[in-house]
């Protein structure tokens, strides 16, 4: 299962390395400069995670991202205050909407694509115990960060949507902005 998760993120252009011993946030995978370590003891929920964090971050950030992504984020931010762009220039937009619960959003996505079994992409025990309850949000398309993963313009929500390209199906699987 590791393997297609692995070859899924290869796929969409994300960077990924197989690195015995890797481990950050989550057991089994670390983020390196925008790349992922991944362990092969790593569970493929963790890895759709942590790969939905790198996704989500606009390209030209997403080196910034390594290890406490706090520290990137405030890097990214820092560079977009600078750039003094409009609120809703794209870079803005996409950049706001780098939080978990798009990166959560993006994994389940990832996971149903690559035809994983729900619980498989989202384990009961993760989110502190709320995986069962983020599962069945996502299930239902109630789940937050689906919103920030439309105003981001990775994907299309709503009834008025299309089935066949509505979420959880993605119109880009990275953040170009």
């Amino acid at each position: 299962m590791l393997q297609t998760v692995i070859t899924h993120l290869l796929a969409v252009g994300l960077e990924v390395h197989e690195v015995s011993g890797a481990s950050g946030f989550v057991p089994g995978c670390r983020i390196v400069s925008g790349a992922l370590h991944v362990d092969p003891s790593c569970a493929p929920s963790a890895l759709l995670h942590e790969a939905g964090h790198c996704a989500i971050v606009p390209a030209r950030f997403r080196g910034f991202m390594s290890d406490n992504l706090s520290i990137g984020m405030k890097r990214m931010f820092d560079e977009l205050n600078a750039m003094n762009l409009d609120p809703d220039h794209p870079l803005e937009r996409a950049a706001i909407q780098c939080s978990d619960p798009e990166a959560t959003a993006w994994a389940w996505a990832a996971g149903l694509a690559i035809g994983l079994a729900p619980d498989n992409i989202i384990l009961d025990e993760e989110y502190n115990g709320s995986g069962a309850e983020i599962r069945s949000m996502l299930q239902t398309n109630q789940y937050i960060g689906i919103n920030g993963l439309a105003h981001a313009g990775m994907c299309k929500r709503g009834i008025w949507v299309a089935e066949d390209i509505r979420y959880p199906k993605m119109e880009h699987w990275l953040q170009a902005a």
